[in-house]
């Protein structure tokens, strides 16, 4: 999708506002039921969604803001989810065409392979920084769990994420 940057900088802060809600939720409400083993990566759904819908030099930027966002509410270093972004976005950017989320399920699919990537990536990186691969295999189970009900969740997560950016499209026949 093409839009001015003025609409662009209005659905990026509205993202924002969106994932500044789901890290909330996600490091307070969820570690208070229980659930401390595993977490729920909202940004990746979220730069998986700008990956593929947006058509915009300012993307790359948008993911280092988003990861720095992220970084407040994570050990997570915001370079390797920057650099895992940007994987992200180099992968859909060369599937663009073959890439048509129609359905619910094609959905859920493509989440769940970029998901694949994000956290290959990111599990690499890690056990390239501890120096020990032999943990490989246990960190990246850890991803696992939250990343299928991440998919599961994805189409509405999409649906919402489209409503915002979608919003000023239909206004703007001049784009970036």
């Amino acid at each position: 999708m093409r839009m001015r940057l003025s609409d662009i900088i209005i659905a990026f802060l509205m993202t924002l506002a969106l994932l500044l809600g789901f890290e909330v939720v996600t490091a307070t409400l969820l570690p208070a039921i229980g659930w401390n083993e595993y977490r729920l990566t909202f940004h990746v759904l979220i730069i998986i969604f700008l990956a593929i819908r947006l058509e915009s030099p300012l993307t790359p930027w948008m993911i280092l803001i988003l990861q720095f966002v992220h970084s407040a509410f994570s050990i997570e270093g915001w370079a390797i989810g920057t650099l895992s972004g940007l994987a992200i976005l180099v992968s859909a950017n060369y599937l663009k065409d073959l890439l048509q989320l129609t359905s619910a399920l094609m959905t859920m699919i493509t989440v769940q392979l970029f998901q694949i990537i994000w956290f290959l990536t990111v599990t690499c990186i890690i056990c390239l920084k501890i120096s020990d691969f032999s943990k490989f295999m246990m960190i990246l189970w850890s991803f696992v769990p939250g990343s299928i009900l991440l998919s599961i969740i994805s189409p509405l997560i999409f649906w919402l994420l489209g409503r915002i950016w979608r919003s000023s499209e239909s206004s703007s026949s001049v784009g970036i």
